[in-house]
């Protein structure tokens, strides 16, 4: 990110860019809520429900269960990734709706689609990425009950993995309905479906990154209770088995060449 005041809510801007693509890669589960501006040919979202053709400017929602994206054609995509309740200041609405879903940018923010649409007319990605980060800070609203609640969240997420929610919020004092309505309210998540899915992007980075084979290793390093707790939450996660998941390609991020801003 090159704007401080968009640092804590967007995690980066990202670029896709080839001609001819012809794409079909899993998406994973994960922490990060996506905008994505496509430019050429349409993005096809393979999920239990069936196949969704993408509208041009969409919002990707935070995933709790694997779907496959398929693209043919020439590429050409502007995306911000936000933090899981990073997108809630700039459309202001509860993000319950997006849970899972692949939803028109215009149904939760009619003024960041036009501006949008503005930004992406520049003459080079320089000048597009620019634009956005203008069209972003314009439309960004952080009241003072939001600006308040966020660090709750975030301290959640990155405690110790055996503090339940009901401990952090006895230490927090506060009521334990009240946090997970808020943070449902703001990330579209509950709390503990949140960290579950950043335990498994850890998990899963191991695998597909550092290579490491012991699964109980893994296990150990990601506070799971036993290696047989770790295939079954990995499973249900990425719809395979930790062994098969490190044959298989792993999502449209880790097999295509982007530009991170």
């Amino acid at each position: 990110m090159k704007n401080e005041c968009l640092t804590p809510w967007v995690k980066f801007i990202w670029q896709l860019n080839a001609e001819n693509a012809d794409f079909h890669y899993k998406l994973l589960p994960t922490d990060c809520i996506d905008i994505v501006l496509n430019l050429k040919s349409d993005i096809v979202y393979e999920t239990d429900s069936g196949k969704i053709v993408a509208p041009p400017f969409h919002i990707n929602g935070l995933r709790s269960k694997p779907s496959f994206i398929r693209q043919n054609g020439d590429a050409f995509i502007f995306g911000i990734s936000f933090h899981s309740y990073g997108l809630f200041p700039f459309v202001r609405k509860p993000l319950k709706c997006l849970q899972d879903e692949v939803v028109d940018l215009r149904e939760m923010s009619l003024e960041l689609e036009q501006k949008f649409t503005s930004a992406v007319s520049g003459a080079n990605s320089e000048e597009i990425i620019k634009s956005i980060e203008h069209a972003l800070i314009s439309e960004l609203v952080a009241d003072p009950n939001f600006l308040r609640e966020v660090p709750l969240i975030n301290d959640y997420l990155t405690i110790a993995d055996d503090v339940t929610v009901k401990d952090f919020c006895e230490q927090q004092a506060i009521n334990i309905k009240t946090f997970e309505r808020k943070v449902l309210f703001y990330t579209g998540f509950t709390p503990k479906l949140l960290r579950n899915i950043k335990r498994f992007q850890m998990a899963s980075n191991q695998l597909s990154h550092q290579r490491i084979t012991n699964l109980v290793e893994i296990a150990y390093n990601n506070n799971f209770t036993d290696q047989t707790h770790f295939i079954k939450d990995f499973r249900r996660f990425s719809g395979v088995a930790p062994r098969a998941f490190q044959m298989e390609k792993i999502s449209v991020k880790e097999n295509v060449t982007y530009t991170y801003f």
